[in-house]
């Protein structure tokens, strides 16, 4: 596994798709704040938890970014831990890009790329168990 800095532009330029699931979700949370302050019930954006009643892994991640907002970064690492991680290295990353023009690359092997999906899996897994704990 090798880690190396590659130049690359300042700003990134994503699939249109993921920028326009990103802007929905945005308005859809947005829309759901401005309804909670006119009196409304709180709007369930997960699906998998209106279908399960139980949380998926990812649940809290709304709730994670209003922590993030209001500087509670313990409370945010408490709703969704590895949320709260990948955000909190998202923005580092992009932060670094920004201000160097360089973004990190990772080359593994197979074998390498193997054990990397088992670690990722496994604290996927921790991380619902985690949720499913404290949210339900």
């Amino acid at each position: 596994m090798r880690f190396h800095w590659e130049r690359s532009s300042r700003l990134p330029r994503p699939p249109w798709w993921a920028a326009a699931l990103v802007g929905c979700w945005l308005l859809l949370v947005l829309g759901g704040v401005l309804l909670e302050r006119r009196g409304a019930p709180t709007v369930e954006t997960c699906l998998f938890h209106r279908l399960s009643g139980h949380p998926c892994p990812t649940c809290g991640s709304t709730r994670v970014v209003m922590a993030f907002t209001h500087r509670d970064w313990t409370g945010a690492l408490r709703l969704n831990p590895l949320v709260a991680l990948g955000l909190g290295l998202v923005f580092l990353w992009l932060l670094t890009r920004l201000a160097t023009g360089r973004t990190l690359h990772l080359t593994a092997s197979l074998r390498e790329r193997g054990a990397l999906l088992a670690v990722g899996v496994t604290l996927l897994l921790a991380n619902w168990i985690w949720v499913l704990q404290t949210q339900t």
